[in-house]
């Protein structure tokens, strides 16, 4: 896949584009359902964007980030579909109710029940951005064996711990040749803990929270980095695997 992908980036005009586009219409409709969380067929609109985010994975992915392909593909789909949404939400907000000045349904609109109901609508919003971001983390974990309940008892108690490890996270994070040696690398070597500036027991003993701490660092988790008083935009040397 990521060969032909540097076959496409080279050509724009190639046959291979649209080759690909073509066999991965159904992993498109698959992710774009899976984002939007319900069935989502080629008809629909966002079927049309996720498509276009897909052309658009094509011309932007590196070949030397640690993410496949298809996971960057996802990444870009989904952040297309969410400028699509706040786009149709922006066009919403501009349109004019049509209601007869004499209607019964004409009737004031205080500005605490706007406020409230927008209020209602944002926290709605955010619960359902949480929840979503919590079952893609989960995913992520899944890869490296990993569940939450799991992290939940490898977790650092002491707060000194817990910032020690963020700082290291953010070193391997912040470089790919570190990143990839980081996820494929079965031990931690002696040469990979002084690269990263701690001792290799401190990494042997928490490698699992520390993969989790990356994950969030490298992926797309706004909410999740907000939780733990993260810039929201932070992004580390590529998308993990």
């Amino acid at each position: 896949m990521e060969t032909r992908v540097r076959e496409a980036q080279k050509d724009p005009t190639a046959r291979i584009r649209d080759e690909l586009i073509a066999e991965n219409q159904l992993y498109v409709r698959k992710m774009a359902s899976k984002i939007c969380r319900r069935n989502i067929t080629i008809q629909d609109d966002e079927y049309s964007v996720a498509l276009m985010g897909f052309n658009e994975a094509i011309n932007a992915y590196r070949h030397d980030q640690s993410s496949t392909f298809l996971s960057f593909a996802f990444t870009v789909m989904k952040r297309r579909l969410t400028d699509y949404f706040r786009s149709e939400k922006r066009h919403r907000n501009h349109q004019v109710t049509l209601i007869p000045s004499d209607s019964k349904d004409n009737e004031p609109i205080y500005p605490e029940v706007v406020k409230k109901s927008f209020e209602n609508h944002q926290d709605r919003e955010l619960r359902e951005r949480r929840q979503s971001e919590v079952e893609e983390f989960r995913e992520h974990l899944a890869k490296f064996d990993l569940t939450m309940e799991k992290l939940a008892k490898v977790s650092p108690k002491h707060k000194d711990t817990r910032q020690n490890l963020m700082e290291i996270a953010k070193k391997i994070a912040s470089r790919a040749e570190l990143l990839d040696q980081f996820y494929k690398e079965k031990r931690v070597k002696r040469g990979f803990a002084e690269q990263v500036g701690c001792h290799r027991r401190t990494l042997k003993r928490h490698r699992n929270y520390l993969i989790a701490l990356v994950v969030i660092l490298v992926e797309d988790l706004p909410t999740i980095r907000d939780y733990l008083e993260l810039p929201v935009d932070m992004k580390g040397g590529g998308d993990s695997e």
